[in-house]
């Protein structure tokens, strides 16, 4: 398995772990962003965030190559994205901090499959 392909299961564990969080104790999850959970759309944000992170789990065990560079354009999307909200008032700016850390992943996978070629 290439780096890439494991920056992006890693990724997708902690995808899996971040959507499990919200399903189970979603207001204690949020409360660390200074956000509460007041609706169960949020619970099913976190069904989709955990079956993101299965699907980035098994592509990453894959090394699915387009995947892994189609995860690099989606990650800097959310987080322009989610700035954008934060910059017209729409969302809490303490967002940014797990959108950053998304980013940040999605950069270091940009970089190691420059890097494997």
């Amino acid at each position: 398995m290439i780096n890439a392909a494991k920056s992006v299961q890693y990724f997708g564990v902690f995808l899996l772990i971040e959507g499990t969080l919200l399903i189970l104790v979603p207001d204690l999850f949020l409360s660390l962003f200074l956000l509460s959970a007041e609706d169960v759309w949020v619970r099913v944000v976190g069904v989709a965030l955990a079956i993101l992170g299965y699907f980035y789990f098994q592509m990453g065990s894959w090394n699915i190559r387009p995947f892994l560079k189609l995860t690099t354009h989606s990650r800097s999307f959310q987080f322009v994205a989610i700035a954008i909200f934060v910059l017209l008032g729409m969302a809490n700016p303490m967002l940014l901090l797990p959108s950053g850390f998304e980013f940040l992943c999605g950069l270091l996978t940009l970089l190691l499959l420059r890097k494997e070629g």
